[in-house]
Parts: C-alpha cells; structure tokens; sequence
C-alpha cells in the first residue's frame, strides 16, 4: 500500500518574503493612484522624505551667481539690502556692472573682494564708481606677497580717490536683511594668494550658501582645523572647478545639495577638472556651471528654494 507524502508549508522565510512582497505592491499601486489623481506626486514624496527642496514661496532673499567669463562675482539681495562678493575681470563687456544695474542696484551694503586677483577685483573700480558702496571689506595679505599688478594698483587707487575705508577680513558676523553673514579666514600667510581668501557664507532659515574664492586644499585644510561650521546647501565651489581644491574632506564637511561652478567658455585652464565634478557628483544632487547655464539665481523664502538659470537648461 502506497504512503502518500506529506506536503510542505511554506517556510517561515518565505512566508515574510511574500508578506514584503504583497505590501510592497500594495504600497506601489496606492502611491501610483495617489500620483495619477493628483493628490501625491513624485516631487511631493520627494519633499516629504527630504530629498528635494519645496519652491520659494514668497522668497525675501535671491543669491546670484553672476556668470562674468573666466571669474567670480556673487551678488546677494536680503530684504532691499545688497552685498557683491568679487567682480569678475576687467574688459569691454562690463558684465558685472551691468548685471548690478538690470537688478536696480544702486546701493552696496558689503562689498567683498575674496583675494587679490584679477579675475576677482578687476572690475571693482568700476563699481565703485557707480554704485555707492558702505562697506569693503578685502583680506589682509603680508607685505612681502602684495600683488604689483596693475589691476591691484588701480583698485587700491580706486579707494583712495572714493576715499572708502578699507576693512580687513576677519572671522565674524554680519547681518544682510534677513540673513546672516559669516566670514572664515585662514589663519596661516602663504605667497599664494588663492590660499588667502576669505570664505562667506550666507544662511536665510534653512538655506545656506558657502562662497570659497579660489579656496585650494591647503587653506581648506587650515579652515577645517578650525572648527568652523562650514556646512551649506549650496557651495559655490573653490577656483572655477579646479583640481587644486574642494577636497574629499572639505566636502565632507559642506555636504552640499548643489553645486556652482564659475568658468569660462574654452578657458586655457581646463576648468572645470574632471576628477572635482566627480568628487562634487558624489554630494551634490545638481551641478551648474556658468559657462553651460548662464547666471544662475537662487530664491529662497528661509524654507523653501527655487532656481532658475539664464539659459534655462
């Protein structure tokens, strides 16, 4: 007579596999119907979870990134109030002059020259010329290092003719509208200017934004010795995207959600290098760049941010 086998249940493993099976999908279609009704949508969940940033609302701060070639220059309008960070080289097109007067500026709460090079200063005389300027504010550099070019020589000129105080860069606070303001400045000298700049970074509520000159990994290693609170969603990255700077361990300590880098169109530097937007892609969720988007604005309400490029991509 012949015994018939006993059939197995499933196993106590693959019962919780096929219950995570069952509410996986459960959860798939509910989160698929909440999204075609238009109750949920993807950004929303996005949100919701952290990994994306809500609009601006009724923003009362805009930080620009103005896109002036091969150079920096940053303007930031808090409340009426505005504060330029560089100006980009001088030439024929005027690009940061102009840029001020399209957004109505006419009035400089800070001006702030991160370190004296061309592609940073060159074009200040001209702002000072044009716009009334409260505060400027440039670092220090030891005697032996001050820059003999004739770009340094006309800005320092400049100042005397506006008769405007010079203001050496400090570690401190400053208030901007709704923001506040935070200069970092290394503590070693070095005869390499790009490793005297100074380092501002803008919060409104929730949204931050570090400015690092042309910051190379050497001063951001001396930034980091001490201690400041360098984390920011947006940074605009050190030296146009050069290999020289944002190091592994300075964006360890940023963390940032975006990236903004300042560079020419076919510049003879190569910027921005390959290995630092790979280093930067493993941070940042977006990457822009001057030379691809344009000016590149950020809107933020102390909550919510938006952007919008000039190129719109």
């Amino acid at each position: 007579m012949s015994r018939k086998r006993k059939k197995k249940g499933l196993t106590r493993s693959q019962r919780a596999k096929l219950i995570m099976l069952v509410i996986t999908m459960f959860v798939t279609a509910a989160l698929a119907l909440l999204h075609y009704s238009g109750i949920l949508t993807k950004d929303s969940l996005m949100i919701k979870a952290g990994l994306k940033d809500k609009p601006a609302d009724h923003p009362g701060t805009e930080v620009h990134f103005i896109d002036v070639g091969q150079g920096d220059c940053t303007l930031v309008i808090s409340e009426g109030e505005a504060m330029v960070i560089d100006s980009g080289d001088r030439d024929e097109t005027d690009a940061a002059v102009n840029y001020l007067t399209k957004q109505g500026i006419t009035e400089i709460k800070y001006l702030i020259a991160t370190h004296p090079h061309a592609d940073h200063i060159g074009e200040m005389p001209e702002i000072f010329s044009r716009f009334r300027v409260d505060r400027f504010i440039m670092p220090r550099v030891a005697d032996e290092y001050v820059p003999t070019t004739k770009i340094y020589e006309d800005l320092l000129m400049s100042v005397k003719n506006e008769g405007i105080k010079v203001t050496k860069a400090t570690d401190c606070q400053l208030e901007l509208g709704e923001c506040t303001v935070e200069l970092f400045t290394p503590k070693k000298e070095t005869d390499n200017l790009n490793n005297a700049s100074v380092l501002v970074k803008i919060t409104h509520g929730d949204n931050s934004f570090l400015v690092t000159g042309d910051c190379e990994v050497d001063e951001e290693q001396d930034i980091l010795s001490q201690g400041f609170d360098i984390s920011a969603k947006i940074l605009r990255a050190g030296h146009h995207g050069s290999s020289t700077s944002s190091s592994s361990a300075f964006l360890d300590k940023v963390l940032p959600r975006y990236a903004v880098i300042s560079c020419g169109k076919d510049n003879k530097y190569g910027h921005p290098h390959k290995e630092t937007v790979s280093r930067l892609e493993k941070y940042a969720d977006h990457i822009y760049t001057t030379v691809k988007y344009g000016s590149i604005v950020f809107y933020s309400d102390g909550e919510g941010l938006t952007v919008k490029t000039e190129k719109g991509r």
